[in-house]
């Protein structure tokens, strides 16, 4: 039943967030949960939009969604329990009555901002990207060219550092965001945990950092992208990197992907070397692994095994 995926689900994301160390929202949405089960406002939410039922990462959505009214100042009565915005930690259940409350009033808004694709720029993952990028640019003594896919607002393609040279760097996303937008901004801090201020403060700072830094996101499909902007080039070692990314696509997408990165590695030489740097979530360790797959030749290797965030880190290589 559909009822019971959401439940599923649910149940998965609140494990998650206990797991990587949000109380606040693990409590909220255990609350909401058992709503749901009781067929209360959670319930008719769902009800009453059924393609609800269908969008990824439901708790992630939710709490966005709430989290992004409080920032904004819309919502001060949830903005005054959450630590982001000034409040204290622990309130939950009074955290959960405020979103009830406001599930009652303002449904259709909560609907619309639940319905908007996640956007997660996570900052701390450029220490693993990093280390896969100063792999591919040891092996090959070029200077890189980074492309990277589902690049949201392009913080970490703004990556930098003295282990290597980025020569080029392109991003696109289907719906990228710019950080010269206050509002792009605000709605990317929404998706990080309210009671994580460890990420927030990164965040900002990234932020302010990028913005000396120019780029512009492409709004574009990464199955079009990728033919269209990404070739080897003789003198340079090409890289395409994501992070999360997969997690996002459907079975068939994911191996659409992987057949256009093998048919640019197809055309990669000893002179124009080419590389598929990616981070994502192994599902027999339940940690994300970062992987580097290089051509030509299409060896693979493994650069690291770390949380989600990238907090904690196993390097391998």
């Amino acid at each position: 039943m559909i009822a019971d995926s959401i439940e599923h689900r649910l149940e998965q994301q609140i494990e998650a967030f206990g797991t990587m160390g949000s109380q606040l929202y693990q409590h909220a949405l255990e609350r909401a949960l058992a709503d749901y089960r009781a067929r209360g406002v959670m319930y008719r939410f769902f009800e009453k939009n059924p393609a609800r039922k269908g969008m990824s990462t439901p708790g992630v959505r939710l709490m966005a969604a709430f989290h992004y009214l409080a920032l904004t100042g819309d919502a001060p009565e949830i903005a005054r329990l959450l630590p982001s915005c000034g409040g204290p930690a622990g309130k939950w259940d009074e955290l959960w009555v405020a979103m009830h409350s406001r599930l009652e009033s303002d449904g259709e808004r909560i609907g619309e901002l639940f319905a908007r694709t996640p956007q997660t720029n996570e900052v701390l993952r450029a220490t693993v990207l990093s280390a896969g990028l100063s792999a591919f640019a040891r092996t090959t003594g070029l200077p890189l060219r980074l492309f990277e896919i589902g690049a949201s607002a392009g913080l970490n393609t703004r990556i930098t550092s003295g282990d290597y040279v980025i020569a080029e760097r392109a991003a696109c996303d289907l719906h990228p965001l710019d950080i010269h937008s206050e509002e792009d901004c605000t709605r990317l801090l929404s998706y990080v945990w309210a009671d994580d201020g460890e990420r927030i403060a990164l965040l900002r700072q990234a932020i302010e950092r990028a913005r000396t830094l120019p780029l512009t996101v492409e709004q574009a499909d990464m199955f079009e992208w990728l033919p269209r902007r990404v070739e080897p080039r003789a003198g340079y070692a090409t890289v395409v990197m994501q992070s999360v990314v997969a997690d996002h696509l459907s079975k068939d997408e994911r191996a659409r992907l992987w057949g256009i990165i093998e048919a640019i590695g197809a055309t990669a030489s000893s002179a124009s070397p080419f590389a598929w740097l990616r981070m994502e979530f192994d599902r027999p360790t339940r940690r994300y692994e970062t992987r580097l797959r290089a051509w030509p030749g299409g060896y693979d290797e493994l650069i690291a095994s770390s949380t989600g965030h990238a907090r904690s880190i196993e390097w391998i290589a």
